[in-house]
C-alpha cells in the first residue's frame, strides 16, 4: 500500500493543495494525519475517490496493458508484439491471482486475460474485476484455445469486452488491443 501526500492529490487531480484539504475536512476524501501533523491518503481511498467523483486519472499517453496468461511462450510472444507499437505500457501476469493483485496496482485500461489457467481462472478474475467499482472500467479482451460450449457466450456475460479463439493472427490481437485500448486514453 502506497500513501500520498496532499501535493501528491493535489499534482494528480490538477487543483491546488487548500482544495484538498477541503476535500479531506468536507469528508469526501478519507485521510489520516501523521505525527507531524499532515495528511496522508491511501492509494486505495484515491482510486475511490477518483471513481466516486469522475476524476479522470492522468497517463502518460499510453495505454496501460496487463497480460495474464499461463503460457510462457505466448506470453511472450504478445508482450514483443505490443512493444514494438510503443502505445502501450505492459505487465504480466502468468495466472489469475497474480493477475488481480496486477490490476489494483497497475491500473490497466485493458486486460488480454486467457479463459483457462489454473487456480482462479479467466471468468473468475472477469467478474471480480468487473464487480469492483474501482475497476470495472476496464477493457477486457478475452483469449482462449478451449472455445468448446458457450465459452464466448458466458464470458461475454460476465463483462468482457472482446474474444479472440487461440491461435489468432498478430494483425487479429493489435486490432482488438488497438479497439478497446487506444494509444492516448482518457483515463
Amino acid at each position: 500500500m502506497r500513501f500520498l501526500t496532499t501535493g501528491e492529490v493535489a499534482a494528480a487531480c490538477q487543483v491546488t493543495i487548500p482544495t484538498v484539504k477541503r476535500w479531506i475536512t468536507e469528508g469526501h476524501l478519507a485521510a489520516f494525519r501523521t505525527a507531524g501533523g499532515h495528511y496522508r491518503i491511501t492509494d486505495e481511498e484515491f482510486r475511490r475517490f477518483q471513481t466516486a467523483y469522475s476524476i479522470p486519472v492522468p497517463t502518460d499517453g499510453q495505454s496501460r496493458v496487463l497480460i495474464i496468461d499461463d503460457d510462457p511462450a505466448l506470453l511472450e510472444w504478445m508482450v514483443e508484439a505490443l512493444t514494438l507499437d510503443q502505445n502501450y505500457k505492459l505487465e504480466t501476469a502468468t495466472d489469475g491471482y497474480e493477475g488481480l493483485i496486477k490490476v489494483g496496482t497497475f491500473r490497466p485500461h485493458l486486460l488480454i486475460l486467457d479463459l483457462r489457467m489454473p487456480g482462479l481462472d479467466g471468468f473468475q478474475v472477469c467478474r471480480r474485476v468487473k464487480a469492483d467499482p474501482v475497476t470495472h472500467s476496464a477493457k477486457i479482451l478475452a483469449i482462449t484455445a478451449y472455445p468448446e460450449g458457450e465459452a464466448r457466450e458466458q464470458i461475454m456475460q460476465a463483462g468482457a469486452d472482446g474474444f479472440l479463439e487461440k491461435p489468432f493472427e498478430l494483425a487479429a490481437l493489435k486490432a482488438e488491443v488497438a479497439r478497446l485500448a487506444p494509444s492516448s486514453p482518457v483515463s
